[in-house]
């Protein structure tokens, strides 16, 4: 009985002593000290790790080449070596990152080769209530941005008309967007057979040329642009496709629907020309 007690008595002193030293371990653990133990009792135990691993897969080990001899499959700087060394998602994420940087790259020689004055910005929000009518700059007063200025996406290498400035702030600005029904801009259909109209917005993806002429020449397929009439837009500036032609509500002009250059909740960044 009295031999009982005693293993008793130990094993409660030992857990009492392991508690105590877990939580010094717990109270110090930044401690240097216990940082160089903890690396020691690392260290020891790794070579039995090895040992281990080696004893269950000695075949995977001679599968695997010398670090200077490529597998024959992978040529190091290559796409293909790039991908095998990432996983879907970060490819996914290299692959964002790259049409990003086109895009960019895009912006800058078109206004480096047509608008050297632009100033570039991003969209920083929208407004869900008025998705189809504004946009919201990070650039502002204290960019060099007024009201009216011309904003310019880029669209499969060139420049898109999608708005104007209507309001600024010191570092913020709204953009009115083309789909706007408030929106109106001078416009024409470049050719023998072009004509003058005014783009308006429908508060939708769709844009309307009005004031074509009845017998219009204009065809499903033609490219508008900015006419640069009334110097609010330079001219030339490709706004939208002809998609469908219709008479207008009162039947005295014909008018054409349009497919925007730009579709407004594709765009992240912007020129706004300084006129």
């Amino acid at each position: 009985m009295d031999w009982e007690l005693y293993e008793r008595y130990r094993s409660t002193v030992l857990l009492a002593v392991l508690l105590f030293v877990s939580s010094l371990f717990l109270a110090f653990q930044k401690t240097s000290s216990v940082q160089h133990l903890r690396a020691f009792l690392v260290r020891f135990t790794l070579p039995p790790q090895r040992l281990l691993v080696q004893i269950k897969s000695p075949a995977s080990e001679s599968s695997i080449p010398e670090p200077n001899e490529p597998a024959a499959d992978t040529v190091p700087g290559t796409i293909l070596d790039i991908g095998s060394h990432f996983s879907g998602e970060e490819r996914r994420r290299i692959q964002i990152l790259t049409e990003e940087n086109a895009r960019y790259r895009d912006l800058f020689q078109i206004r480096e080769s047509k608008w050297p004055g632009a100033i570039v910005a991003h969209v920083a929000g929208r407004d869900p209530q008025r998705w189809f009518q504004e946009i919201v700059l990070d650039k502002g007063k204290e960019d060099g941005l007024k009201a009216d200025f011309p904003v310019l996406a880029i669209v499969d290498g060139r420049e898109t008309l999608i708005g104007r400035i209507l309001e600024v702030s010191a570092h913020v600005s709204k953009v009115m967007l083309l789909q706007d029904s408030l929106s109106e801009v001078a416009a024409t259909v470049p050719g023998a057979n072009g004509e003058d109209g005014v783009v308006e917005g429908t508060n939708s993806h769709e844009l309307v040329l009005k004031f074509l002429d009845r017998g219009s020449q204009v065809k499903i397929g033609d490219l508008v642009v900015t006419s640069g009439l009334g110097n609010a837009f330079p001219s030339g500036v490709p706004i939208g496709w002809v998609e469908g032609l219709e008479p207008d509500p009162r039947q005295l002009f014909m008018q054409a629907k349009l497919r925007p250059a730009a579709r407004s909740n594709q765009i992240r960044v912007v020129l706004v020309l300084v006129l």
